[in-house]
């Protein structure tokens, strides 16, 4: 029962983070979290606290403002004192210049009581640069013909 609920909370922090509300993920995140998302190009981070962790996510909307991100699985384990939860999840975009970015992700999140405390997060790195490499090109593009 525990698990389903976990499960379901999940989901409709995902729904809202679908809707572009990022705030969903940040009012979860204990004040101490850890965010972790791997690569060595932006977006990449490694971080701890709440206020990092929504600069974050308001700097990745700013480079990406039509940034969509879904869930396709999620996964629960473990008890309310230490929860892993594991998300399968979707992530798309249409870039300044018109082309499309698509892109898929795992995100592996530790829970204490309802907070989540550490957030890890693994998504085709080559695929993302060169999405962000063609956004910032149309950007300064669209910024040097006004």
């Amino acid at each position: 029962m525990y698990h389903a609920i976990v499960r379901a909370k999940t989901r409709r922090v995902w729904a809202r983070m679908a809707r572009g509300d990022y705030r969903a993920a940040v009012d979860m995140a204990a004040p101490t979290v850890r965010f972790r998302f791997v690569g060595d190009a932006a977006p990449a981070a490694e971080l701890v606290g709440r206020d990092a962790f929504e600069r974050w996510f308001a700097d990745l909307y700013t480079l990406l403002p039509d940034l969509r991100l879904r869930l396709t699985d999620v996964v629960a384990k473990g008890w309310p004192w230490k929860t892993t939860v594991v998300v399968r999840l979707a992530v798309d975009s249409t870039l300044a210049d018109g082309s499309r970015y698509e892109n898929e992700g795992i995100q592996w999140v530790t829970l204490r009581w309802g907070r989540m405390v550490d957030d890890y997060v693994l998504e085709d790195t080559a695929r993302l640069a060169a999405a962000i490499e063609r956004q910032r090109r149309a950007v300064a593009q669209a910024a040097g013909s006004r």
